[in-house]
């Protein structure tokens, strides 16, 4: 059969108000961020964020909430990897009550959750109405879109600035633009982008994706296979440390020295994470937390100071905020969702790409801020991908088009 001819507006269009609600966050955000004094301040421009969030939420709930929507919204609460991150999300809410500012932390989760419906909205209304092709096209539509803006917003500050704030979404998306592109015109500026960002971390999860090579099409494990041989005689020849640091830290001028990594490459982060247990348990904190966004970004100022926001790392984010059982929460979520990835039940088209997408979530989880902390950085990039892949295994389990 031929396919017909792509049409960006036709496509993005699909998700009809949710997805115009989506694409919205990112006009926003252009339109109001601004340079702030203090990030973690709830100023003017945050409260046109926290309306945006309470309102599109709201929205998303009600849609939620009508006809076959709802067995989605019950099935995804109760039986996918989200039900992990709403009660992580509720939990997060309820650490305002030990917070030293109760508004902020207490708005922080209820943004999470607004995002959270949004996103679960948007894949609720295409897994009901098109075929899994058609839900895949308007993904790297919509993250075409979303690179996009963030790449223009940025350019007020020269190209460095747009490439650096788009870090975090163009690898992320990096595997549904080299799988999924419907014209060369998306596909190589998102993955030059993406190349050109210089996060070390994306990197690292760009590289780990290469395993999802091996679950693709046939012409996909052939070149898994020459990367893997040319990466184990580079490694060979060169040396791992070499290998590395004219690879994955080729941005950071070389970071590894006799197989350790240079601590004062690390942008602060070993100095906040390994200071971190250390002042939870001086101050009796391990089980409840400092309160969720508030107290990590606090801990990250005393040990660093200047406006760093936080601990650069999701599950620190987790347990400094909400402590063990924030933590446990957390890593449920995620290790659910990995294992969801590859069950057996989403189609092997789709597999190989929402592997790649979620390795780099991974790594981004591990060494930025995301998931985990409040609505920024990889937050909702990442919470995009494993909504997808939850409205994907829902698709396939109980709708069958």
């Amino acid at each position: 059969m031929k396919r017909e001819k792509y049409n960006l507006k036709k496509t993005f269009q699909l998700a009809g108000m949710p997805g115009y609600l989506l694409i919205g966050y990112y006009i926003i955000q252009f339109a109001f961020a601004r340079q702030r004094s203090d990030m973690g301040a709830v100023d003017a421009s945050a409260a046109v964020f926290a309306m945006y969030a309470l309102g599109t939420g709201l929205y998303s709930f009600r849609l939620l909430n009508k006809g076959a929507n709802k067995r989605f919204l019950n099935w995804t609460f109760q039986k996918s990897p989200i039900k992990w991150f709403g009660l992580y999300t509720l939990l997060c809410f309820v650490s305002s009550l030990w917070s030293s500012n109760l508004m902020l932390s207490a708005y922080r989760a209820v943004e999470c959750m607004g995002f959270l419906l949004l996103n679960m909205a948007v894949v609720c209304t295409l897994v009901h109405k098109y075929t899994f092709q058609n839900v895949m096209l308007w993904s790297v539509t919509y993250a075409f879109l979303n690179l996009l803006l963030i790449f223009v917003a940025g350019m007020n500050g020269g190209l460095y600035l747009a490439l650096y704030n788009c870090q975090f979404p163009s690898t992320i998306y990096f595997y549904l633009a080299f799988y999924l592109a419907p014209t060369k015109y998306m596909k190589y500026p998102m993955m030059a982008v993406a190349f050109l960002c210089k996060s070390v971390t994306g990197y690292a999860g760009m590289a780990l994706g290469m395993c999802s090579l091996m679950f693709g099409k046939a012409k996909y494990r052939v070149l898994g296979i020459i990367l893997g041989i040319g990466i184990i005689s580079a490694v060979s020849v060169m040396g791992v440390d070499d290998f590395l640091n004219q690879t994955l830290f080729a941005s950071k001028g070389g970071a590894m020295v006799d197989g350790k990594l240079d601590e004062g490459k690390t942008s602060g982060r070993a100095t906040i994470w390994g200071d971190a247990e250390y002042i939870m348990e001086s101050q009796g904190k391990q089980w409840t937390g400092l309160g969720f966004v508030v107290g990590e970004m606090q801990m990250a100022r005393t040990i660093i100071g200047g406006q760093v926001i936080g601990m650069h790392n999701g599950f620190l984010s987790a347990y400094v905020g909400t402590g063990y059982i924030g933590l446990l929460l957390f890593c449920l979520f995620m290790l659910t969702v990995v294992g969801l990835v590859f069950k057996n039940h989403i189609p092997k088209e789709y597999r190989a790409v929402l592997i790649a997408c979620i390795c780099v979530i991974l790594f981004h989880t591990y060494g930025n801020p995301g998931l985990g902390f409040r609505v920024y950085g990889t937050w909702m990039p990442a919470m995009f991908v494993i909504m997808l892949t939850v409205g994907l295994e829902y698709k396939s389990k109980y709708l069958k088009s």
